[in-house]
């Protein structure tokens, strides 16, 4: 078992991994030639539809959400002494935040 934390073996970094390609390769061509062998004019309007809905997220991106972050103010006070204030200034300066 490695416990050093250091990674041995393997790919080094920016290999691509073989398998992936190939897979990636041949399913690329295998769809291809599905959608070449369609005959669009034969399909009825629900399949074109379906064909459109089922292809459209490969091709256009989706729109990312946006977070919306509220901005939030504070301000910061910072106190040298304690000695110069009484106890009643400091408990209302901390009840007033």
């Amino acid at each position: 078992m490695n416990t050093t934390g250091k990674k041995y073996g393997g790919r080094t970094k920016g290999t691509p991994n073989k398998l992936s390609t190939e897979i990636k390769e041949s399913l690329s061509l295998l769809i291809s030639e599905a959608v070449s062998s369609l005959d669009i004019n034969a399909m009825s309007k629900s399949e074109k539809l379906k064909l459109i809905q089922l292809g459209l997220p490969y091709i256009v991106t989706k729109a990312q959400i946006e977070e919306v972050v509220e901005e939030q103010k504070f301000t910061v006070e910072i106190i040298d002494r304690l000695t110069k204030h009484s106890d009643k200034e400091i408990d209302s300066a901390i009840k007033n935040n």
